[in-house]
């Protein structure tokens, strides 16, 4: 019985040395590199958040059959790509006839990103809940909080991040495209 208690001890003793040396070897091997940790943090986050985008009892904004994204860097231009792609209810709009505006886009962006719709139901204008003020204080808390990088780093992403939203009407043809900074007005 000793013999067993004593074989069992010392392989849990080799078997913990052995995972900690795993990791250290790992953290000094740089195997991943920071950013593509950044890229799939973002990506990962933007993947939980597709369910804020499913069908709404009362729709107040454009309703989507599927929502896909992809986070890239661009090595070229040194800047980090999000692409935002909303497909049109096909049922819904066969029946109702829509065109997508700019505003459309933002709101997919916001939604996604920011947990927000920021644009008032009514006008389609934006409101005053989410700034762009208020868009960098989210993105930073929500995709690279948790990060040993510093203030200036987290700026640096910040600025070099850009979304490109597609919005597809599968009924028409009326699709629309905008781009821009991760926390302004897409265009």
């Amino acid at each position: 019985m000793k013999k067993i208690i004593l074989t069992v001890s010392i392989l849990f003793f080799f078997q913990t040395a052995y995972s900690d040396s795993g990791f250290t070897k790992l953290k000094k091997d740089q195997s991943v590199s920071y950013l593509d940790f950044i890229l799939l943090k973002i990506e990962g986050r933007l993947i939980q958040r597709h369910g804020l985008l499913g069908p709404q009892m009362v729709p107040v904004r454009v309703q989507f059959q599927h929502i896909g994204s992809q986070v890239d860097f661009n090595e070229k231009e040194s800047k980090i790509i999000i692409s935002i792609r909303g497909i049109m209810d096909k049922s819904r709009y066969s029946k109702k006839k829509y065109i997508p505006k700019f505003t459309d886009c933002n709101i997919l962006r916001n939604i996604l990103l920011y947990g927000k719709q920021g644009y008032s139901l009514i006008s389609q204008k934006r409101n005053s809940y989410l700034t762009n003020i208020d868009m960098e204080e989210i993105f930073i808390s929500t995709f690279l909080n948790n990060l040993s990088i510093t203030e200036k780093q987290k700026k640096f992403i910040l600025n070099s991040t850009f979304v490109r939203v597609e919005i597809i009407d599968p009924v028409r043809g009326n699709d629309i495209f905008c781009k821009g900074k991760i926390a302004e007005e897409l265009q």
